[in-house]
């Protein structure tokens, strides 16, 4: 390069740096006053005057290029985009893009063919949207978009995440779909990170979660809902009820999501059979007619990996809760319960003479459940106490499908509630022998009176002593056990006994207070 060309070229550079300034840094080149410099060979007169106009043009713009650089190289923002396919952008002060990656594996089709480094963020944006539209990533069956905005100034995070909003809205409405875009703006948190790498999802989609599960008041897990997508996971957050209010953390605790999340648009239930299909099962299967039924909630919920709608309807005194499988229509739980009690506190000698009796009681529940006895693996059915006083029959039995539970009237036999819940099959009780507490052969119920009798046996206290006396039955651990309570000369009594073996598992006894 002759030194023409190097001239010529640190002009340049100067100028693009600082145009129209060379004689304001001339200026600020102060001489060196009464300092002798030697040259062996004085250079020519002209080459002096860049490398001067350099060494200025360094001190000038040294304090600058931090600023600079911070405001064009330096990652402000983080945003990401997530339906399933989730990418991740990161941006600059100026909003400009650095970098574009996917952050899972269906999303590098997303990307394919694009480089959007150096874009402006709003043209990126178009053009991932554009891109999901394409490959059939949000149509009216999965119409929902989560976008977060990680920035640790929370006022420019929020409203580069307000603007993006909006522009995906007109996005998916320009391509006449019913978008439902959820945004929010979360901090830099440590924590949420490391989970989301756990799982292989974007921090805005962990933040979604942790948000869901924190409103479900227990009724989720997050390891439960990772695998959903933003479709499904806006649905549920839908039906919380949490509206646009944030989750408060622990004391102390920094907050994963400082801004709440926006909701704007509907989600699809389009790939399901629809609300008025699953009010139209739910009353089929109750025998109740629409006219009769007046439905006060419907929600969408996730339980044992499917996604159901939760209805709640009212005909007369009667409120029924059902759980409709929302692909299939099948009726995963239910559970009808009666307003108000037919028991009388407290009750008199001829009012306990008119109950209806345990053995009644289970025909009630088996005959509302279209059973016979001979086809469960277990039947039971016990009086309840209420405050020391008789309330309602308790009627418990399993097929090897289905758990049913019953809460009959005392006086006139009606079915106050009724709840029935799929379980895995019931495997056949094993073969045990009876031992010294009084077991009967193998394989066969020894019943309530038999349970009964054992726990009073061993506590040496005889029926005609024992008040509040209980006896209930239920499957645990694979085995049919009964649980015997009473109480008996200033003690409280709890016993566990096999069904099958009568021996005692557990006993506990207290005073009672």
């Amino acid at each position: 390069m002759t030194e023409q060309e190097v001239e010529s070229r640190l002009f340049a550079a100067m100028e693009h740096a600082a145009p129209n300034q060379l004689d304001e840094i001339l200026s600020r080149c102060h001489p060196r006053k009464g300092t002798v410099i030697f040259f062996k060979n004085p250079p020519k007169k002209k080459r002096w005057i860049p490398a001067l106009v350099a060494a200025c043009l360094t001190l000038v713009v040294a304090g600058g290029g931090v600023g600079y650089y911070a405001a064009t190289q330096q990652v402000a923002s983080v945003i990401s985009l997530d339906v399933n396919p989730s990418v991740e952008l990161k941006v600059n002060r100026n909003e400009t893009v650095l970098s574009a990656t996917p952050t899972t594996q269906d999303a590098v089709e997303i990307l394919d063919g694009m480089d959007l480094k150096g874009t402006q963020v709003d043209v990126a944006m178009n053009a991932i949207v554009g891109s999901l539209l394409k490959h059939g990533y949000v149509d009216e069956l999965a119409n929902s978009i989560l976008i977060t905005v990680e920035d640790k100034d929370a006022q420019r995070g929020a409203q580069l995440q307000q603007e993006l909003t909006a522009q995906a809205d007109a996005m998916l409405a320009n391509a006449q779909v019913n978008g439902a875009i959820l945004s929010q703006t979360i901090g830099n948190d440590a924590q949420l990170h490391k989970q989301a790498e756990a799982y292989g999802i974007s921090a805005g989609k962990a933040a979604l979660i942790q948000t869901i599960v924190d409103g479900s008041n227990g009724l989720h897990t997050f390891e439960e809902l990772v695998g959903l997508s933003i479709n499904e996971l806006n649905l549920l957050y839908s039906s919380l009820g949490s509206g646009q209010s944030a989750v408060t953390p622990p004391e102390g605790q920094i907050p994963s999501v400082q801004t709440p999340i926006q909701s704007s648009g509907q989600a699809s239930d389009g790939a399901y059979i629809g609300l008025d299909a699953a009010q139209k099962a739910a009353l089929a299967h109750a025998g109740v007619s629409q006219k009769d039924a007046i439905f006060q909630s419907a929600d969408f919920d996730y339980e044992h990996g499917r996604m159901v709608y939760e209805l709640e309807f009212l005909v007369q005194n009667l409120e029924y809760e059902y759980d409709i499988d929302a692909l299939t229509g099948d009726v995963v739980k239910y559970q009808m319960e009666q307003r108000g009690g037919t028991a009388i506190y407290p009750p008199s000698q001829s009012q306990t003479n008119q109950y209806i009796g345990e053995e009644a009681a289970k025909a009630k529940a088996l005959a509302h459940a279209g059973l016979a006895e001979s086809d469960t693996v277990y039947c039971a059915s016990w009086l309840e106490y209420d405050d020391g006083w008789p309330d309602h029959y308790e009627v418990e039995f399993m097929t090897r499908q289905t758990r049913y539970e019953y809460e009959i009237g005392l006086l006139d036999g009606a079915v106050l509630k009724q709840e029935q819940k799929q379980i895995n099959t019931v495997p056949d009780p094993a073969p045990t022998t009876g031992d010294s507490t009084g077991g009967t052969a193998a394989g066969q119920d020894i019943g309530m009176a038999k349970a009964k009798s054992i726990a009073l046996d061993h506590a040496g206290v005889s029926e005609s002593n024992a008040w509040e006396l209980e006896v209930k039955s239920e499957w645990e651990h694979g085995r049919l056990e009964y649980e015997v309570e009473f109480k008996a000369n200033g003690m409280d009594y709890e016993y566990k006994i096999d069904g099958t073996s009568g021996t005692i598992l557990s006993f506990d006894q207290d005073i009672d207070d």
